[in-house]
């Protein structure tokens, strides 16, 4: 959470802030204007000096030696009088840029190496000064500048000595300026900092006072707001409206607000119990429509059968069912309910009950719309209707009966796609007393039939653009010679693809119905014994098989998977593929990649079996007897054992 100052330290900061920016340019306007002033007298004193000088050094012949000593030590004691450090007369040559020390007196405040370099008769080059020219130029009239040098800060006034018939001469004299600016500098410090100590202190004096009068009301408010957040109902007492017109205002809005925020949570509560209560029924219905529908994957010797089904919304109007009749035949039915939600789902659970009850009585697809409609018309209130397809298949024969109730014509796979369009009737639930036609095909090993209801051939993108019934056959088409039982994995993943996030419009369900030419499973193993376990497993789960033909099958898997484990692969583990296939009859295959060895040869002689003193053999005997027949081969470096198992 961010950190926030309180209205005090607003206050104070801000008020803060302009008062200094208010007083450092105050300040540095009346610095600058006495700073001005200073100067102004320092230069106005130099010059009065230089005037006295030049008397003083006019009654002397400087191109005398003995008299420009005696003019030096009379500058001297002028420096000490007038608290100048240096005070002489020089003699300036503009061509060479030099000025001679024709005297030159030093005060209290003279440096050492002044006093070294600057004496009677030296001549000292570099550039010459504007202001001596100017001096020599104007008699009467000194000129002076400003230096900051080795020697000190100081004031140089320069004056032309009128006696000097050369015209060449001139007085000069130095005034330090370093412990004025000094002064100057430590007053106006002392003066901006008791400036700034009183306007805080009347800032922060003002400011508490504003935070006295605004905090009060403020923090009743905020705690009450507080208070309100955490416990709601049992802190929303009202504020009362009192203090200054702007507070008043604020608790009669914060009074109003918790009135109208309770109302409102208390209808919020009140809609949320209800939907709630509305959702779990709607998850028990839903939950009681999916358990009337057959699992959605049946395998055996025969078909394999895979369905799906996706409400629109909680419950949906789709149903499938299939079931195995005594005689062996399949049933099955695909129907959509016209209509989504609650109604249709409530006459879907009508429609499924009816059509499981006709299925199960063996009658053909034809007399099984026509009761089934019969049924639905005798109490139909909402004027419902249901679109079907019904068929039958027959292992033994491979034929497919089956008629449509005003469905979408379901697809054939086969060597090429086939659209199953005869038969077609009207919807069920409108009309009674129809009579239905039905049709028969023969089926071949992988066909598959696919069967749908147009939430999936109609299903909508986010710009409400359709699949289309073009696209969903060039989806199946690819399955022509592709994995059948895919298809429904495939055109799902199509259907979503398609719709890229967009709001289901409709009920989906699809069944395909694949005709399998045996029963068949693969395991990858390592050549472990406890990995039997996944072998029995598989030879479990093969369908329509006796007790018996699984126990002597396990067997015959038990002796040669333990066999591998045991010789293949000495010292190690290897990989193992178990294979099974069923059909009219079961084949059972090993590959490793062990040692060369075939377990066929010298087989055991149980006829000159002694079993107390011969060591093993009489598995492999139990194996290869048990099996109707067997084969061996070493091929690319692998042992390939099958076993061949009648069934009974």
């Amino acid at each position: 959470m961010k950190k926030r100052f309180s209205i005090f330290w607003n206050v104070a900061l801000s008020q803060l802030v302009v008062v200094i920016i208010a007083e450092t340019v105050i300040m540095a306007l009346a610095y600058a204007t006495v700073s001005n002033h200073t100067y102004e007298h320092c230069y106005g004193d130099i010059e009065k000096y230089a005037h006295v000088i030049e008397d003083a050094v006019s009654k002397y012949d400087l191109d005398d030696a003995q008299q420009a000593q005696q003019c030096s030590e009379e500058l001297s004691r002028l420096c000490l009088s007038l608290d100048a450090p240096y005070i002489y007369v020089i003699e300036v040559d503009e061509a060479q840029q030099s000025e001679k020390y024709l005297a030159i007196g030093f005060g209290e405040d003279a440096t050492n190496e002044a006093k070294k370099t600057r004496y009677t008769g030296v001549v000292v080059t570099g550039k010459l000064k504007p202001q001596m020219f100017e001096a020599l130029k104007n008699e009467n009239t000194p000129k002076t500048t400003r230096v900051n040098n080795k020697f000190g800060n100081s004031l140089i006034c320069y004056k032309k000595l009128h006696t000097d018939p050369t015209n060449t001469r001139l007085v000069g004299v130095e005034k330090t300026i370093s412990d004025v600016v000094k002064d100057l500098n430590s007053s106006f410090a002392l003066v901006f900092g008791l400036t700034l100590f009183f306007m805080v202190t009347i800032i922060l004096s003002f400011s508490y006072a504003v935070y006295r009068i605004v905090s009060k009301p403020a923090r009743e408010i905020s705690t009450k707001m507080n208070r309100f957040v955490s416990e709601r109902k049992e802190a929303s007492e009202k504020i009362e409206e009192k203090g200054s017109l702007e507070f008043s205002r604020m608790a009669a809005a914060y009074n109003s607000m918790t009135n109208e925020i309770n109302r409102y949570i208390e209808d919020i509560e009140s809609l949320n119990r209800e939907k709630h209560i509305r959702e779990a029924e709607l998850n028990i219905a839903k939950n009681i429509q999916l358990g009337l529908l057959a699992p959605d994957d049946f395998d055996n010797r025969y078909v394999n059968i895979e369905a799906y089904m996706l409400p629109a919304k909680e419950v949906g109007g789709d149903m499938y069912d299939y079931q195995v009749l005594e005689n062996g035949e399949i049933c099955f039915a695909v129907a959509d309910v016209s209509g989504k939600g609650v109604s249709a789902s409530l006459f879907m659970a009508r429609a499924i009950t009816l059509l499981k009850i006709y299925l199960k009585l063996g009658m053909t697809p034809a007399k099984t719309a026509e009761a089934f409609n019969n049924t639905l018309c005798e109490n139909n209130p909402k004027k419902l209707f249901i679109t079907a397809f019904v068929a039958k298949y027959n292992p033994e024969t491979k034929k497919l009966t089956y008629t449509n109730v005003g469905h979408n014509p379901p697809y054939l796979i086969s060597d090429k796609l086939i659209t199953l369009e005869g038969a077609h009737g009207m919807a069920a639930g409108i009309f009674p007393d129809i009579t239905y036609e039905q049709e028969e095909i023969t089926l071949k090993a992988d066909d598959a039939l696919f069967v749908y209801t147009d939430g999936v051939n109609e299903a909508q993108n986010k710009d409400g653009e359709l699949l289309t019934t073009k696209r969903l056959e060039q989806i199946l088409a690819e399955h022509i010679d592709g994995n059948k039982k895919a298809i429904i994995k495939d055109v799902l993943k199509a259907v979503n693809d398609f719709a890229n996030g967009a709001l289901q419009s409709d009920d989906i369900t699809m069944l395909t119905l694949v005709v399998d030419n045996c029963y068949g499973k693969i395991l990858n193993l390592k050549s472990e014994v406890e990995q039997l376990t996944q072998i029995n497993e598989v030879i479990d789960a093969i369908p329509d098989l006796s007790f018996d033909d699984k126990w002597n099958l396990k067997l015959m898997a038990e002796e040669i998977f333990v066999n591998i484990c045991s010789y293949s692969y000495p010292g190690s583990v290897g990989d193992v593929t178990f294979k099974v296939e069923a059909s009219d009859r079961v084949e059972i295959t090993f590959e490793d990649s062990g040692v060369e060895y075939d377990p066929t040869k010298n087989l055991l002689d149980i006829e000159t079996y002694d079993h107390n003193h011969t060591v093993g053999g009489l598995g492999k005997f139990i194996t290869f007897n048990t099996a109707d027949d067997f084969e061996y081969r070493y091929e690319n470096g692998k042992n390939i054992l099958k076993l061949i198992k009648n069934i009974s």
